[in-house]
């Protein structure tokens, strides 16, 4: 469970970004940039109609030691107005999952429920992930947040 104290979490703010009513869209490709000594971020644009939760953005966490488990967010908000709208964990256990499972956030209380989905491909546990493997999660990851892959985007392998 995770503590999230945006003045931007409503019910309604939430419901509407993740419905097609949000119109999201990437704007450009993914940009990549080093965190702490061994993993990397990658960051892709989310255009939506709801100007009052900009900016909104895709985030991707992959640590270099263990590419077969990133982290995903759709992130809505600015500073401390910033929020987790939902997460995805990839093959990562912690109580009472296996493994993948997504969050969900729960606006009238700030915290997350999780459940473990069907809808995102399967990456096996290894030293090293496929081609192509992140992004597939990643388009997946945004189909369920109902964002568009915009014409312009372009990924580059972490």
């Amino acid at each position: 469970m995770s503590r999230q104290s945006s003045q931007l979490l409503t019910t309604a703010a939430l419901s509407t970004l993740l419905s097609p009513v949000a119109e999201a869209v990437t704007v450009g490709g993914i940009i990549w940039v080093p965190i702490r000594a061994t993993g990397k971020e990658g960051t892709v644009r989310v255009r939506t109609t709801l100007s009052t939760l900009a900016p909104c953005r895709l985030r991707i966490v992959i640590n270099t030691l263990v590419p077969s488990e990133p982290r995903m967010q759709y992130l809505a908000g600015a500073g401390r107005e910033t929020f987790s709208a939902r997460r995805l964990c990839l093959n990562i256990p912690h109580r009472p999952f296996d493994g993948t499972h997504k969050h969900r956030t729960e606006p009238r209380s700030a915290d997350e429920s999780a459940y473990e989905p069907d809808d995102i491909p399967e990456v096996p546990l290894a030293p090293r992930v496929a081609p192509g493997a992140c992004r597939a999660v990643l388009e997946a990851f945004a189909r369920e947040c109902f964002i568009e892959i915009g014409p312009d985007f372009v990924w580059t392998e972490p």
